[in-house]
C-alpha cells in the first residue's frame, strides 16, 4: 500500500491492519469487502423478505442477519462461518448478539444457542445498532421496518 496526497506518492509499505475504526471510507470500503457474502446470503434464499425484498442482511459498518427461524439462522450464521474461512476473517463472537422477536401470540419464546465460527453468542431483550435502539415492543418493531423501508427506498 502507499498514500497519494497532493499528487505525491509515499514509498509502499505492508498494510497489517484492517479498516480503520472511524475513517470516513471505512464503512464503504467494508460493504464493498464484504459484498460477496451478501450476495451468498442473498442467494441462500433463507432470513427474511419484506415483500420481494431480501432483509435477511443488512449491512453498513456492521452485519445485521434477520431471520423467521431458528433454522433459518442456523443456516446464515453458516454461510458467515463459511465466508470467514474462505476470506481470512473472523467475527467477534463477544461482540455478536441474539435477538428473539416474536409474535404477540406466541410470547413465550425457547431460547437455542447459535454460534459464529464455533462460539456462543449472547442473547440479548434490546441493543443499540447504529445509534438506535432496537428492542422487542411493538413500537419499535414498527418503527424498525419503517427504518427498513426507508432504507430500501433510498439505496
Amino acid at each position: 500500500m502507499r498514500v497519494a496526497w497532493c499528487n505525491v506518492l509515499s514509498e509502499y509499505f505492508l498494510e497489517t491492519n484492517s479498516v480503520k475504526q472511524g475513517g470516513v471510507l471505512s464503512p464503504v470500503l467494508f460493504c464493498i469487502y464484504i459484498d460477496n457474502l451478501l450476495i451468498h446470503l442473498l442467494k441462500s434464499g433463507f432470513g427474511c423478505y419484506i415483500g420481494n425484498t431480501f432483509v435477511g442482511a443488512l449491512a453498513y459498518a456492521d452485519i445485521v442477519l434477520v431471520a423467521p427461524s431458528a433454522s433459518a439462522m442456523r443456516r446464515l450464521l453458516s454461510i458467515c462461518d463459511y465466508f470467514a474461512s474462505e476470506y481470512s476473517i473472523s467475527f467477534n463472537a463477544t461482540k455478536s448478539k441474539c435477538m428473539v422477536i416474536s409474535p404477540h401470540t406466541r410470547r413465550k419464546v425457547q431460547y437455542c444457542e447459535f454460534v459464529i465460527q464455533g462460539k456462543p453468542m449472547e442473547f440479548v431483550s434490546s441493543y443499540v445498532h447504529l445509534g438506535h435502539l432496537i428492542s422487542d415492543i411493538s413500537q419499535r418493531r414498527c418503527d424498525f421496518v419503517r427504518q427498513v423501508n426507508n432504507v430500501l427506498c433510498y439505496f
